[in-house]
């Protein structure tokens, strides 16, 4: 599970009139409504979208931009959600909002993480952090914490352990230079939330003990989406320490305050836990219920997954059209230097001189194009209806699951034979399972084996690999 926070403001009633200050300040506070009702929030933004179009207010449109890139990351539509953010850089740039300019780079890298191109996240991030700390704005300790944040979380999932706790302790320590109390409170109720997500594949009871602090710190749920998330943390807590009765209570209520709140992201974890637990405890009616809708809501997000990558790559592809034309214009205009060099012979030596430096430069132009066009190909390879494909094949346990699993990850069972040559096929093919991140129960369910079976075999798969006892099994595979 993974957790991504963002900075939210107050609400205040809107209504015609106003001034531009009054404007964006309204449209700032709109984000608290959207976090606590997101729909209702979002509908309120398109009215105050058309006051700003109308009064020609270009700061109030920026914000605007901001909350529905806000809205779309949420409900984990995260193409139009990229696609914003860049419109929002863009504009913001050329507007000189210089905390508008920051913020629209952390929705970028984060988006990123999310679409799972990690080198551009990162990228991204540090782009950010550095932009951050060479400009003064409002909001710098709240926009650079957030970053931090957002450096963390991407540092755990590609499992940079030391990295991801320093940025957590640049978090907290940016939460407490906040002035305000109340404000400086919530903030530091997102980091202990943080904290425990840090710790739910190392240290279960330490998890749950930051999960309930973050809880406590705040008297009132003025984050309510944040709690979901602390919710939500204690059902995968819960059901992972097989008190699945507990469990339940928690993701009952992370399900209840969602309804509001709509993250599309936490309801699919919501949905999946709830199924486990259900699952465990016996109640069919309910697992298939919250089976049905978690494999729904995963399919939504993979989707927009897709789409995001793609949107990404497309843009990837016009920046290198646009270095091709760019370097044909330099190209032709050394061809006309040249022809007008060569009329007058003193010059010849040195007009030969510069079209020389200038072949050097068009070739390594070239040659840095080359790989952006192979990084581009490496990407369109992976958008593609494969991996749904091998998804469905191992639910229905068919005898062509791993073949095409293969094709999916051709590198799979080299990598698995080089860690353990004696491994057999059957265990090459459960290891595979894992790969695609099927719980005991549906591999037991899939395979027609019983769950302590499935259980077994992961024990010693753990065992032949030598997997360290800190290393989660599913994110070992993940990262062959």
């Amino acid at each position: 599970m993974k957790g991504y926070f963002l900075i939210f403001l107050f609400f205040f009633s809107f209504s015609f009139g106003q001034n531009s200050n009054d404007l964006v300040l309204k449209i700032k506070e709109n984000q608290k409504l959207m976090k606590s009702e997101m729909e209702q929030g979002f509908q309120e933004l398109k009215t105050l979208e058309k006051t700003a179009v109308l009064q020609q207010n270009a700061d109030a449109q920026l914000e605007v931009l901001n909350n529905k890139a806000f809205y779309y990351f949420t409900k984990a539509e995260y193409n139009k959600a990229y696609k914003i953010a860049k419109e929002l850089e863009v504009k913001a740039t050329a507007a000189k909002n210089i905390r508008l300019i920051a913020i629209a780079k952390n929705r970028l890298g984060v988006t990123l993480n999310f679409l799972q191109v990690h080198d551009e996240s990162e990228k991204k991030l540090k782009e950010a952090e550095q932009f951050i700390d060479d400009n003064e704005f409002q909001d710098k300790n709240l926009i650079r914490a957030n970053n931090y944040q957002f450096q963390s979380d991407l540092y755990t999932h590609i499992l940079k352990h030391d990295k991801a706790v320093a940025y957590i302790k640049k978090t907290i320590s940016e939460y407490e230079k906040i002035k305000n109390p109340e404000e400086r409170k919530n903030q530091l109720a997102k980091g202990n939330g943080n904290i425990g997500l840090k710790f739910l594949s190392v240290d279960l009871d330490s998890a749950a003990h930051y999960f309930k602090k973050s809880l406590e710190i705040q008297d009132k749920i003025e984050a309510k989406n944040f709690n979901v998330a602390n919710y939500t943390g204690l059902g995968e807590v819960y059901n992972r320490k097989k008190e699945h009765e507990k469990a339940v209570v928690y993701l009952k209520k992370a399900e209840e305050l969602n309804e509001k709140v709509q993250d599309g992201y936490y309801m699919t974890s919501i949905y999946e836990l709830l199924q486990d637990s259900y699952k465990n405890l016996g109640n069919e009616k309910e697992y298939e219920k919250y089976k049905l809708r978690y494999l729904e809501n995963l399919k939504i997000e993979n989707e927009e997954k897709l789409k995001g990558v793609k949107t990404f790559v497309n843009e990837v592809k016009a920046q290198s059209e646009e270095a091709i034309k760019e370097n044909r214009n330099k190209t032709f205009l050394i061809i006309v230097i040249g022809t007008i060099a060569l009329s007058f012979l003193v010059f010849i030596f040195y007009s030969l001189k510069k079209m020389n430096r200038k072949k050097r430069e068009k070739r390594i132009i070239e040659l840095k194009l080359e790989e952006k066009k192979k990084k581009i190909e490496n990407l369109e390879n992976k958008i593609s209806d494969l991996h749904s494909e091998v998804i469905e094949l191992a639910q229905q346990n068919s005898p062509n699951f791993y073949s095409r699993f293969l094709d999916l990850y051709p590198e799979f069972e080299k990598n698995i034979l080089e860690l353990n040559p004696k491994i057999s096929i059957t265990e090459i093919q459960f290891c595979a399972l894992l790969k695609l991140n099927f719980s005991s129960k549906d591999i037991a369910n899939y395979t027609f084996t019983s769950i302590r079976t499935v259980q077994n075999k992961k024990y010693r798969i753990r065992n032949k690999f030598n997997i360290p006892k800190e290393v989660d099994t599913y994110v070992f595979f993940n990262n062959l």
